[in-house]
């Protein structure tokens, strides 16, 4: 009879609960919101291709209305809901003043800025939105004057 006081079985199963409650708070959600920023920055890369491949399609009057309306339909898609970003911001520019450099060569350089919220907001963490900025460069594809 005494060899069954003595025995401790059972305190395993205590301290389950508080390990699973810390792992959830101190690993696992930290774990969600650093993938998250990184997909993240993955569709902000994205973002900033279309705008540059509509840019480099478009005339030289109507690029930044070309860009502009990339990033909103990335914004209206599955990629922008996910990121929960408002629609990014586009800046187009040419290379000089949208004329030829000495080699004849022309290229347009859309500069987009993502501003991305966190997937949770976490207890005394800075938890504001993060700001990416890409700048990518392209070849026009289109010569006209439009």
């Amino acid at each position: 009879m005494r060899f069954y006081r003595t025995r401790k079985g059972g305190t395993n199963t205590v301290e389950l609960a508080p390990a699973l409650f810390i792992l959830l708070i101190v690993v696992l959600i930290p774990c969600l919101v650093i993938i998250h920023i990184g997909l993240a920055y993955a569709c902000g890369w994205y973002a900033n291709h279309l705008a540059t491949r509509e840019a480099a399609c478009a005339g030289p009057i109507n690029r930044q209305t070309a860009a502009d309306g990339a990033t909103a339909a990335w914004a209206a898609s599955g990629l922008g809901k996910f990121v929960h970003a408002p629609p990014p911001s586009n800046l187009v520019t040419s290379n000089p003043a949208g004329g030829p450099d000495p080699n004849g060569y022309q290229e347009v350089t859309v500069t987009t800025t993502v501003k991305v919220l966190p997937l949770f907001q976490l207890p005394f963490v800075a938890n504001g939105p993060v700001t990416f900025q890409y700048s990518a460069t392209r070849p026009y594809e289109e010569r006209d004057q439009n």
